[in-house]
């Protein structure tokens, strides 16, 4: 049996080599076209937790956020994306959470001063 295997990829090396360079390609293409997507989901997971928690939790926060990341990412990008990655996407959406909710926006996008 793994001679067989052995054969034919000896045989066929060319078109094996091939096949993965267009197969690693279109992943990246895929990858780079998802990135938008991935990034909008992190930060509606970031404000979900911080409407849930509020102030103090970062710890807890960022647990929930990483840990619904991998429920909600179709699996193909949850191959695509490292850890150091998903991390770098959600410290950008918290440090834009904390300009959105500095310029006296709450997260139900009324102004401060609403009244409400």
């Amino acid at each position: 049996m793994y001679q067989a295997i052995y054969g034919f990829v000896s045989g066929n090396m060319i078109e094996v080599i091939g096949t993965l360079l267009v197969l690693i390609i279109a992943m990246l293409l895929y990858k780079r076209g998802k990135t938008e997507f991935v990034r909008n989901i992190v930060l509606a997971l970031v404000t979900e937790a911080e409407k849930r928690y509020g102030d103090g939790t970062g710890e807890l926060k960022y647990h929930m956020v990483v840990e619904r990341i991998y429920e909600v990412l179709p699996w193909i990008l949850r191959l695509l994306y490292s850890k150091n990655q998903i991390d770098h996407m959600i410290e950008e959406a918290v440090d834009y959470l904390k300009r959105y909710l500095s310029d006296g926006k709450n997260l139900l996008g009324y102004g401060g001063d609403s009244g409400a």
